[in-house]
């Protein structure tokens, strides 16, 4: 976390309620519930977003509940759990990672709200 310009961090133990848009990356480890638009997302494995989350790029240790549209990269690492809409341009999920709903893939010639190729996943 250097450079820590157009960056948010939410702590452990923090509730935000809203929706947050921001150039650089936000970093969860409390809740948010509401959108989350940045660059980049980082959600700890103490952290849960309930709500839209729109990134370039995602890495998620915790809890991501509704929709994530990650137009480059996702990683859903072991102990990350996401429920609900995905998109992604390419994924990586480590073992335990835990998928519950839709996935779409996105092409570089497509846009996410349009991607064609989804996948029912059903990760319990």
């Amino acid at each position: 976390m250097e450079d820590k310009k157009g960056c948010l961090l939410i702590g452990e133990g923090v509730k935000v309620t809203g929706n947050i848009s921001l150039p650089g990356t936000v970093y969860i480890y409390g809740e948010v519930n509401g959108e989350v638009s940045s660059h980049e997302i980082y959600v700890g494995e103490t952290g849960k977003v309930t709500g839209d989350v729109r990134v370039d790029l995602a890495d998620i240790k915790g809890e991501v509940v509704n929709s994530i549209q990650a137009k480059e990269s996702l990683i859903l690492r072991a102990t990350g759990k996401i429920s609900g809409v995905i998109s992604y341009k390419s994924l990586e999920i480590e073992h335990g990672g835990v998928l519950d709903g839709k996935i779409e893939k996105v092409t570089s010639a497509v846009s996410v709200m349009t991607a064609p190729n989804v996948v029912d996943v059903e990760g319990k």
